[in-house]
């Protein structure tokens, strides 16, 4: 029977620097040496998301955006969320994100849970997070790059929509796995 183990790191070195991510390769054998090989990593820094709620008359609602996406060449309705920068809390990364993309606040903030994106090839983390009890409190500031739309989903829509044409980001999908479980939800 096989036990898989960690291998270890020989050699290392950047291939390419994107600014936003650098491609390495690294030389890694395993414990015994029997196995060894060549393998690119793409170094990115931690991601965190947030999934912002407001309670209003009509029940729970989410804080969404859309924004155009380069990779896909879409428009993606998504949660807010962002870059941890070096040394940064992702709690504290992903309440910057909120106020920055929508202009809300929350009176609470809730680790969901942390995933790697691809662990085939990327060496990051994401984290998820759940804002409770939102509220608008200024205006966007966004940076130089993005147009994003802020909107009020409700939580039904929201998870009912997932796959459809807007809402197909991968790790949007995750955070509403992580919520759904949050939330209680067995059906």
């Amino acid at each position: 029977m096989i036990n898989p183990e960690p291998w270890e790191e020989t050699s290392s070195r950047e291939l390419l620097d994107c600014k936003i991510f650098c491609v390495r390769e690294s030389v890694r054998k395993t414990k015994d040496a029997a196995k060894q090989g060549r393998f690119y990593l793409l170094d990115a820094p931690d991601w965190a998301g947030i999934i912002p709620v407001v309670d209003t008359p009509e029940g729970r609602k989410f804080v969404m955006i859309r924004q155009y996406r380069h990779g896909t060449g879409k428009v993606s309705v998504e949660f807010p969320g962002g870059i941890v920068d070096q040394h940064e809390d992702p709690l504290f990364a992903v309440a910057r994100e909120l106020l920055e993309e929508t202009g809300y606040r929350a009176e609470m903030i809730l680790p969901l849970g942390d995933l790697s994106p691809n662990p085939a090839f990327m060496t990051n983390t994401f984290h998820s997070f759940i804002a409770e009890s939102c509220y608008l409190d200024t205006t966007q500031k966004l940076d130089t790059n993005e147009e994003i739309e802020v909107i009020l989903v409700p939580e039904r829509e929201a998870i009912d929509m997932i796959g459809g044409e807007e809402y197909g980001h991968a790790l949007m999908t995750a955070s509403l796995f992580f919520y759904m479980r949050y939330r209680g939800y067995s059906d």
